[in-house]
């Protein structure tokens, strides 16, 4: 899983990721895509998990005149991060045609990046991100109302439009992630394309 050991990077400052991973399930489908973008992956990851217990948005309204957060939890030490990284990835099972509790509670506290913009009028820095989705479900026909929600809460963290990837594995009852392997293949390839471009820049800025 990530966040243990990376491949270092050839050259110049590492490359870091950031990962909000919706599942529960350890060991499910999500977990499974999560996995082969990660064996792939280069350079520092955090990952946020419904284990690290992060509350609710609480509608307080106090990121509308104040940066940060009111509440006191692990987002305090993500929002550098997020400021700091240069991919942001989203991975979720799909849950009544959206994303995943645990994801939605997660992205709920990107409000006052929300606030920052178009109430603060701050010019924040390191927002032009690549952004990544890996979205595992059921029933195909669910998967676009999800990746809208997705593409939402990615631009938020500062991801550029278009994504840089989607990756799908959608009929996991009949097919589970961890046996399909072009979905497999495909996460392998959207971190193998952020290392690729992340050494590209190092050498343009060197």
């Amino acid at each position: 899983m990530c966040g243990r050991t990376k491949r270092p990077v050839k050259r110049g400052k590492r490359m870091r990721t950031l990962i909000l991973n919706g599942s529960p399930r350890k060991n499910g489908d999500t977990a499974a895509l999560v996995e082969a973008f990660c064996q792939e992956l280069e350079g520092e990851v955090r990952m946020l998990t419904p284990d690290d217990g992060i509350l609710p948005c609480s509608d307080c309204r106090r990121c509308k005149v104040l940066p940060g957060c009111s509440i006191q939890d692990k987002m305090q030490d993500i929002y550098p991060y997020l400021t700091e990284c240069d991919n942001v990835v989203l991975a979720s099972p799909v849950w009544f045609s959206s994303l995943s509790g645990p994801l939605l509670t997660m992205a709920s506290r990107m409000q006052t990046l929300f606030c920052a913009r178009f109430f603060r009028r701050e010019n924040l820095p390191g927002l032009e991100k690549n952004g990544v989705l890996l979205l595992v479900g059921a029933q195909p026909e669910t998967a676009e109302n999800a990746a809208r929600n997705a593409r939402t809460i990615l631009r938020t963290m500062g991801a550029r439009r278009p994504l840089l990837r989607e990756v799908y594995s959608m009929d996991t009852d009949r097919l589970p992630a961890r046996q399909d392997a072009k979905a497999l293949g495909e996460a392998r390839e959207a971190a193998a394309l952020l290392n690729r471009l992340h050494e590209e820049k190092q050498k343009k800025e060197n």
